[in-house]
């Protein structure tokens, strides 16, 4: 990516992703391959006037010496009590959260034990537990951005390493992120906006439950009386409005927990526990995944389902049609940030207590299971669109509504 697109790209997840305010500090979880872009997204950060930037590096390629060399599962649980000290300094302080998915290391852990890397990032998910709250309640501004590599343009494009292939992928993401644009921050805060019309649409309809209907697929997940949808930015305890994904192109709420019946195909590889997944498929019954498959290393996702009752169970479901500028680059991107945003997609796991209309009163895990929205210490989607899916809404006095027709939204 150019120093023109680049430029670009930090000033949009600077002022649109988190919305910063003058005086305002910023954390930034990165991979070290993607120093060079962090240095200038920080900088970026100071000129709009971040107080102070801190940067938190991650390394999947030492994540697997720690589990490769371990003996003792107790190390593997261990967490030093410093990072909860950094966690309650972010939250106290309303810092802005930024975090650069690691796609540069996408294959580092496919191959590790999954009985030990099920224990470490269990332990990670109990020491993020707070920041996981903090996240999901939209106590703090956050926003989750990628940045083009070398590593990464060689699993899209399916080819061997190289400067040529990694600057055809910075050309999909400038085209996706809408950075070709004279003024791509008022491009997304446009689009922002159009996509909340649509939830707006969504929340007025008082729908009961979603059916979902297509090859593989016969899904009908019902929906809470006082559930609300999101989409495009959202609002932080501070008051200001962010974009917690760029790129984002869908219009989501949490599901009851209870309610979820029927099978359904994913239609798209995800990454379970470090490990790429295809030809996944779920059966659920009042709520819970009762079978399931995979392709191959079925192993995972059991692993995964072991994490903690919540596991199981639904916590959002979200609509995307096939006019996303995602979908229409007609690639898998071998990530969640990109891939949910090609198709219609559910998660498995934590629901997202800002899509209920008493939100206020979830604030712990036995008060958000009452109201119907699920508890976890995981939160993973699964793709399930298709130009093929069609999605009926089902309203509270049974009027049917077609919402998505062979992919494309009705609405």
């Amino acid at each position: 990516m150019n120093d023109q697109f680049l430029q670009k790209y930090c000033e949009l997840i600077i002022k649109v992703g988190i919305n910063l305010y003058k005086g305002q500090s910023v954390a930034i979880g990165f991979n070290l391959t993607n120093t060079g872009f962090v240095i200038r997204l920080a900088e970026t950060a100071y000129k709009l006037g971040a107080k102070y930037v801190e940067l938190i590096p991650v390394s999947n390629v030492l994540k697997n010496s720690r589990i490769r060399s371990s003996e003792n599962k107790s190390d593997l649980e261990f967490f030093p009590d410093y990072l909860s000290a950094r966690i309650n300094e972010i939250i106290a302080n309303d810092w802005a959260f930024i975090r650069i998915d690691n796609l540069e290391e996408i294959d580092e852990l496919k191959n590790t034990d999954p009985d030990k890397l099920g224990t470490l990032m269990r332990s990670e998910q109990v020491s993020n537990s707070r920041m996981s709250n903090a996240v999901s309640n939209s106590k703090i501004a956050w926003c989750i951005a990628a940045a083009p590599g070398p590593k990464w343009a060689a699993k899209v494009f399916n080819k061997e390493s190289s400067d040529e292939l990694t600057d055809q992928l910075s050309n999909e993401l400038i085209n996706i992120l809408r950075l070709d644009k004279d003024d791509p921050v008022e491009e997304w805060k446009s689009f922002g906006n159009k996509l909340i019309q649509r939830s707006n649409i969504l929340t007025g309809m008082k729908l009961d439950k979603l059916i979902f209907k297509g090859p593989g697929t016969e899904l009908e997940i019902g929906l809470s009386i006082n559930h609300i949808w999101k989409a495009g930015f959202t609002k932080a305890q501070n008051g200001r409005d962010f974009m917690a994904n760029i790129p984002t192109e869908e219009v989501f709420t949490s599901p009851d927990l209870r309610r979820t019946n029927g099978k359904v195909r994913v239609t798209k590889p995800v990454k379970v526990l470090e490990n790429l997944l295809t030809g996944i498929w779920f059966e659920f019954k009042e709520g819970k995944i009762t079978d399931f498959g995979a392709d191959s290393k079925k192993e995972i996702l059991e692993k995964f389902f072991s994490t903690d009752e919540g596991a199981r169970y639904l916590g959002e479901v979200a609509l995307v049609d096939k006019n996303s500028k995602v979908h229409k680059s007609g690639l898998i991107f071998n990530s969640i940030l990109y891939d949910e945003n090609a198709a219609c997609h559910i998660a498995l796991g934590r629901g997202i207590p800002m899509c209920f209309s008493n939100k206020d009163e979830l604030n712990t895990p036995e008060q958000m299971k009452k109201n119907g929205c699920n508890f976890s210490l995981v939160h993973t989607d699964f793709m399930i669109g298709s130009d093929e899916i069609n999605v009926t809404g089902v309203t509270r006095d049974g009027k049917k509504i077609d919402i998505i027709k062979n992919g494309e939204f009705r609405i």
